[in-house]
């Protein structure tokens, strides 16, 4: 979009990642249209335990994403003639139910793949991640992919209080798919009380790679990072990242449903984007932006930002 034309057209139209346009889910019209990347929304926080709200992510996320132009100084790089964005809308949600959710999150992203796009997911509770990943299984069940979470907490509760399908849950749900190794998955920022013993012994009895807040200040996030790559990469047939805004400094990005003071600073986590880029990345998503908790919009600003960086990034690559 040109510039002359994007400060009048800011707010007006449809809400859609960057005012890209709207596509149905559709194997073959992707082909056809020759989408190499496309948004989705999953708005379901059904099993959160602390704040409800990111069931509002997408929306607001897609809302505060029209601030941005396709061409990104720092990479010299058009997003948009790069991997024709599209937005692919938001998936079916089941109240109620998080299984049920995760298979129709699932059926939208299997389009995506098998049309050529690499799947952005905007949710939503961090469970969403789950439908990413079993469709990355069920497309490719003989790859090998890494995984890269950034969170304040571990996320590796084998289930809570009997249910799996839970927001605490997706490290386990997706390292138990014959798509992902543990061995390749790397946890990078928890911190604090929020962390159960339990799910560190999950960490440690599956040979996770794990850099806490701690490792982050005294080593910094390059380094962090460094190693996080070639944990993930080593081996692999390409690499899924997660990204939860409570893994960001509590003071800067609010709106989340578990803000954690003494994370991630804005300015460290858009340094450690600049290094993921070089990853073969296969998908990546976006999670626990909550639109209620969150002062001027900032969150869901960062938020933008975050997969316009990593989108331009990576493109430095392809």
């Amino acid at each position: 979009m040109a510039n002359d034309t994007w400060s009048t057209v800011l707010h007006a139209g449809l809400a859609t990642f960057m005012k890209r346009p709207y596509m149905e889910p559709n194997r073959q019209l992707i082909k056809e249209a020759g989408v190499k990347a496309g948004i989705l929304g999953i708005p379901f926080d059904g099993t959160t335990i602390v704040r409800t709200g990111s069931t509002m992510g997408p929306r607001r996320f897609r809302d505060c994403s029209s601030l941005y132009i396709p061409y990104h100084l720092d990479y010299d790089v058009d997003v948009v003639e790069k991997y024709n964005v599209h937005d692919f809308g938001d998936i079916n949600v089941v109240i109620g139910n998080a299984f049920e959710t995760l298979e129709s999150g699932k059926r939208d992203i299997l389009e995506l793949l098998h049309g050529g796009a690499m799947p952005v997911v905007i949710g939503g509770e961090h469970l969403v991640t789950v439908a990413a990943t079993r469709a990355l299984e069920e497309f490719n069940p003989n790859a090998n992919y890494g995984f890269i979470l950034f969170d304040a907490h571990l996320d590796t509760a084998p289930d809570v209080g009997g249910d799996k399908w839970n927001h605490c849950c997706p490290v386990p749900r997706s390292m138990e798919l014959s798509c992902f190794n543990p061995k390749n998955a790397v946890i990078i920022g928890p911190h604090g009380s929020l962390n159960p013993k339990e799910e560190l012994e999950y960490v440690r009895e599956n040979d996770i790679s794990l850099f806490t807040m701690r490792d982050i200040y005294k080593n910094g996030i390059e380094a962090v990072v460094k190693q996080a790559i070639e944990i993930a990469s080593d081996g692999t047939d390409g690499v899924y990242i997660t990204f939860d805004m409570d893994s960001l400094e509590a003071s800067q990005t609010p709106g989340t449903c578990a803000p954690t003071p003494g994370g991630i600073t804005v300015r460290e986590m858009i340094q450690a984007i600049d290094l993921l880029g070089e990853v073969n990345l296969v998908g990546f998503d976006v999670v626990e932006i909550a639109p209620p908790y969150d002062h001027s919009d900032i969150t869901a600003i960062t938020a933008s930002r975050m997969v316009v960086d990593m989108l331009a990034s990576r493109a430095r690559y392809l």
